[in-house]
């Protein structure tokens, strides 16, 4: 049995008063301790294809992978993007344009593959560019991060490099031998599902958080969780 206590606040830092609100977040929790995942309406895509892209970003690129599969007579039944360090991650649900079924068709998933691999592409990263067909039904934005893990998107040097912050993301991490766990300490500007990014993270590393504490104080937050011991060399890598 597992008793989680979140203490939140809206985006301005201010008590949720909202009765409508609040019950909403009350019938979403426990559709999520059912096993269901709830956002908003709740969507079937279980009669769609789903196709896996990473490549370079750059201004025009989600126009042309439309443009693409409109051309081929592919319906957009949803579509979620990631870009981090000049590289993009997108999940797309496509159907059928004409019966609005699932993509079955060999030949043509082939061609869709391929078509977006040249999209994707574009003029200076000819290698990195992938495209994929799933049929598994996932939780959108858990793969998008295995897909971003996967591209090693934060070994890659910016295009644009950000803004200079006072406030940067700090990560420490310590070794418990005697206790047979590491802490993972995480201190950075607290923003929407910042908990979800970290726990993932480590996730696709490999580690089990089997224990974790959050804490904002203004806007920052801080992020302790407790993982079997973590090799250094391979934390650094």
């Amino acid at each position: 049995f597992l008793l989680a206590v979140f203490h939140v606040t809206d985006l301005n830092g201010n008590k949720l008063t909202d009765e409508s609100v609040i019950n909403y977040i009350e019938q979403s929790l426990a559709l999520q301790s059912l096993g269901s995942v709830h956002y908003g309406q709740p969507n079937d895509f279980s009669g769609s294809t789903a196709l896996e892209l990473t490549g370079t970003d750059r201004i025009g690129l989600l126009s042309e992978v439309f443009a693409v599969l409109s051309d081929l007579q592919c319906s957009v039944a949803d579509a979620k993007v990631w870009t981090h360090n000049g590289r993009i991650a997108s999940l797309i649900h496509v159907k059928d344009s004409n019966s609005g079924a699932r993509i079955e068709d060999v030949q043509l998933i082939s061609v869709i593959e391929a078509r977006l691999r040249n999209v994707l592409k574009g003029d200076n990263d000819i290698r990195s560019a992938k495209t994929s067909v799933s049929m598994a039904v996932t939780h959108t934005e858990r793969r998008l991060h295995q897909m971003m893990f996967a591209d090693r998107d934060y070994e890659r040097k910016p295009i644009l490099e950000s803004v200079p912050t006072n406030s940067p993301a700090l990560v420490t991490v310590q070794n418990w031998v005697e206790r047979g766990y590491s802490v993972v300490n995480v201190q950075a500007k607290d923003r929407t599902k910042l908990l979800f990014d970290v726990v993932c993270t480590l996730t696709d590393m490999g580690y089990i958080v089997f224990h974790a504490t959050v804490n904002t104080i203004g806007d920052r937050g801080y992020l302790v969780c407790s993982v079997p011991i973590l090799d250094h060399n391979r934390v650094h890598e």
